[in-house]
């Protein structure tokens, strides 16, 4: 054999790396792929042409090495998905408390990136309440918070007295000063939120004592009647036997 010929067997196949990435990236569409996934280590020619496609803007990289992913700019998530990723993962456990890092895996990895954005965006929608214990933040979605619209109807505009009456019932049956909100606002016929403002009222002014309860113990509608003080829900409420007349 010639040393031409030889030279032309020994001499290998010109990559187009440009190709190669961006079909690797159509493929996987909205699931990304890592760099690991693009090309070999030490390709400096797939290095250059990923470089030349992310300052196109045909590829976009999210997060950081080595945890970054890629994806075509036509595929790549972005914040409004993680927002109802978020949403609709919460809403199936509607009482139930999330650290951020537990909300991020109703997320796909690429939505992941956009985890702290997107819970900020649900705090301030009034989608998600947060709820602070020392340095730590818990979520909650609102759907187990806030009381449903087809909520037992008050019988009227919120009374004072007929708090104060419904508490010594219930003080009465069960034997106990503390007693739960949900319960006192069912047997008074009170507006929950209006009882809920009113009992804030009453605990700041010293005539009622709001008490943290077990959340994990506490049924729906005890969650969605708690109290809120501190950033806190309270789940019981013992009231002094003077506070009839303390306006709502």
């Amino acid at each position: 054999m010639k040393r031409d010929d030889k030279a032309a067997v020994r001499k290998k196949p010109v990559v187009d790396w440009e190709k190669r990435i961006l079909g690797a990236l159509e493929k996987a569409r909205s699931k990304g792929l890592a760099r690991s996934r693009l090309s070999p280590p030490r390709k400096p020619e797939a290095e250059e042409a990923l470089a030349a496609e992310i300052r196109k803007g045909r590829i976009l990289r999210l997060g950081s090495p080595p945890k970054s992913l890629y994806f075509l700019a036509q595929f790549a998530p972005n914040v409004g998905q993680a927002v109802e990723a978020i949403d609709r993962g919460a809403a199936q456990s509607p009482a139930r408390l999330f650290l951020e890092k537990e909300l991020g895996k109703f997320c796909r990895p690429g939505e992941a990136f956009f985890l702290k954005e997107a819970v900020q965006e649900l705090v301030h929608g009034k989608i998600l309440v947060r709820l602070t214990r020392g340095k730590t933040s818990y979520y909650v979605h609102r759907t187990g918070w806030l009381p449903p619209l087809d909520a037992t109807p008050s019988s009227g505009p919120f009374d004072p007295e007929k708090v104060e009456k419904a508490y010594r019932e219930l003080v009465d049956e069960q034997g106990f000063l503390d007693v739960r909100p949900a319960e006192l606002a069912s047997r008074s016929g009170a507006p929950l939120e209006s009882l809920k403002v009113w009992l804030l009222e009453q605990s700041r002014a010293g005539r009622a004592h709001l008490a943290r309860g077990d959340w994990s113990l506490a049924t729906e509608e005890e969650r969605r009647a708690a109290v809120v003080l501190d950033g806190q829900p309270h789940l019981r409420v013992r009231l002094e036997p003077q506070v009839v007349g303390a306006s709502p």
